[in-house]
């Protein structure tokens, strides 16, 4: 058995850093199917010219959107919060990353921290002539999931009003999932489990941020046929989004 009483979870989940070239196991990224993830660590140096800010800079040069078009990233400190609990705590890495999170078109970002669910819409602070967050479509979807339970409780206390970036928040326990369906479509569920099974309560369908529709109707569709507890109302969208056209960014408008 073990002698000490306690080891870090470096000692009990070995990363694969040394394939994406990082120099530390707290930062570095994989490629899953089509899905480029991206590991940053929010509580090591990220500031300019430190190893984890030049290893994200040649990292994202590395993503090749033909092979992986989906491009997620994942922190533990949540970047986008209304939540008394941590409350901008993520500043410091926003005002760091935010631009090229814009700039290279990542499509979510996954935090965790906060011990409730969060769910913006594609929001950015990065123009000079605003302080505030404002509506950017070549930003991503920021999550928070950090309802997976603890011993310390659910943080209950959002701030009021809710910001106009947040489209869903709930202090429930829960999950959530992420269906890659093809190039250019996901579609995402948050589930709460406070009543000790699956309840659907957050959904909507992601769209690709490189390759991207033509048309927007299956998103509307699917957001009309949604069930009042937010499961979907037709099983047949798989099929439906494999049928598609792919347009890529540079192709549109």
């Amino acid at each position: 058995g073990e002698v000490i009483p306690f080891r870090n979870y470096l000692h009990r989940y070995p990363t694969p850093y040394p394939a994406s070239k990082s120099s530390s196991p707290l930062w570095y990224a994989v490629r899953r199917a089509s899905a480029h993830i991206i590991v940053l660590s929010s509580y090591s140096p990220f500031v300019k010219y430190t190893p984890q800010w030049k290893w994200l800079e040649e990292e994202l040069k590395r993503v090749d959107r033909e092979k992986t078009p989906w491009l997620i990233v994942l922190m533990h400190a949540p970047i986008y919060n209304s939540n008394n609990a941590h409350y901008m705590e993520g500043e410091s890495m926003r005002v760091v990353f935010e631009s090229w999170f814009c700039q290279y078109k990542v499509d979510v970002i996954f935090a965790g921290h906060v011990h409730a669910y969060e769910r913006s819409y594609r929001i950015s602070n990065i123009r000079p002539d605003s302080s505030n967050p404002v509506p950017d479509k070549s930003a991503p979807v920021y999550i928070t999931v950090g309802d997976g339970g603890n011993q310390e409780g659910l943080a209950n206390k959002f701030r009021d009003p809710q910001p106009d970036y947040s489209a869903f928040r709930e202090a429930s326990y829960g999950h959530s999932t992420l269906e890659i369906k093809n190039r250019t479509h996901a579609i995402y569920h948050w589930n709460r489990n406070d009543d000790g099974k699956r309840i659907p309560t957050d959904s909507f369908v992601l769209h690709n941020q490189y390759c991207r529709q033509s048309t927007l109707a299956v998103s509307d569709q699917f957001d009309s046929d949604m069930n009042a507890d937010g499961s979907s109302g037709r099983d047949d969208y798989p099929k439906i989004l494999e049928e598609l056209p792919c347009i890529k960014d540079d192709e549109d408008e």
